[in-house]
């Protein structure tokens, strides 16, 4: 029986959700492995811990120009043995594990296993498992580049383009999207979501969300567009959001706070409003949803929307007016409508579980 290690960071919601899914597939159609989920921050010392979670949240929330700053910085970075190094000191425990369990191959969904297992493979050639890298994102920043990464799975073209750019071999790249939980992929009936989540299911419907912590004017969309559109807001971990948003009682508007359910909030929407973070893209793609992108965060996030934009499928907004505007384009205006929908059609990926599974030989 095969031993697979599935690494994520939960730097940020979207590499545990993608390590996550592809866990939960695995775990569900491949019996022949022995499966194990680990967050690479456990097995890191504190202060790595804390850039990568706390410190990554307090600056993309209080100082986004900082941390756009630190973004751009990064990339004159990326090769440095010093930096890899410090990695892979900082991550011992998770060395000792590898060490310890010998796995047969390791997928991951963050770039800090790939500095890591880089510097591990060098110096213990012994240890021969495959390194698997989901590249979690739209565009490439160098850092998920490791001399130890045998296949790299790529979410888009353009993605697979800059690898080839950065010299990467051909055959190591795959180009089969972001894991998103198996339930985004399957169909779904409108109107019996609708029904069980007490909405029109008639009305031009946007879902409104914009991760964990509720980046944006999102209060100011809703009340602009409360009396035009039917919207379901997801607040997520943002309790203040969600109280105040709860006060204002709107109609054709629901509140909801972080929830497990987003597959069915999709399935009753037309548009969805989101800052471009690589999972939520792959779950609209998954469903067949254009994308209107507000408040995304400055770096990776931006690079991510004009990916989506460039490929039509989706479109980029300055302002709440601009929201507006752009909604009611859409709603008014089915040919435009269909356009983009045809251009997320074309992005989206349907298998990408089944070719991840594919990846790992009995």
């Amino acid at each position: 029986m095969k031993k697979v290690f599935i690494v994520y960071a939960s730097a940020g919601a979207g590499h545990q959700k993608a390590a996550e899914a592809l866990y939960e597939y695995l775990k569900k159609t491949r019996l022949d492995l022995s499966l194990k989920l680990i967050d690479i921050l456990d097995y890191s010392n504190c202060v790595v811990k804390f850039l990568y979670s706390k410190g990554y949240i307090f600056l993309i929330t209080k100082f986004p120009w900082a941390w756009y700053l630190l973004y751009r910085l990064s990339s004159f970075f990326a090769n440095n043995y010093f930096r890899l190094l410090s990695d892979y000191l900082a991550c011992q425990p998770f060395v000792d594990l590898l060490k310890k369990e010998k796995p047969d191959v390791v997928i991951s969904t963050h770039f800090l296993t790939s500095s890591v297992l880089s510097i591990f493979k060098k110096k213990y050639p012994q240890y021969a498992f495959r390194l698997i890298t989901i590249i979690t994102d739209y565009t490439l920043h160098p850092y998920w580049i490791g001399e130890g990464v045998d296949t790299y799975i790529a979410s888009c073209d353009h993605v697979k383009d800059c690898l080839l750019t950065k010299g990467i071999i051909e055959d190591k790249i795959k180009v089969y999207g972001i894991p998103v939980r198996e339930k985004f992929y399957l169909p779904s009936d409108r109107k019996t979501a609708a029904q069980k989540l007490g909405v029109d299911p008639e009305k031009f419907t946007a879902l409104i969300m914009t991760g964990a912590v509720g980046i944006g004017p999102i209060e100011e969309i809703v009340q602009a567009l409360a009396g035009d559109i039917q919207l379901l807001v997801i607040c997520g971990k943002n309790q203040k959001l969600f109280d105040r948003l709860t006060k204002l009682n709107l109609m054709n508007v629901k509140i909801y706070p972080l929830i497990d359910y987003v597959d069915e909030l999709m399935s009753v929407s037309d548009v969805v409003l989101t800052k471009a973070g690589g999972l939520t893209i792959s779950e609209s793609l998954a469903k067949g949803l254009p994308m209107i992108f507000f408040s995304s965060i400055p770096g990776l996030e931006t690079s991510n929307e004009r990916v989506i934009c460039k490929s039509g499928a989706g479109i980029k907004v300055e302002s709440v007016e601009e929201i507006k505007n752009s909604l009611l384009s859409l709603k008014s205006n089915s040919a435009a409508y269909q356009g983009i929908k045809q251009k997320v059609t074309h992005l989206k990926k349907v298998a990408t579980l089944k070719d991840l599974s594919m990846e790992i030989p009995s």
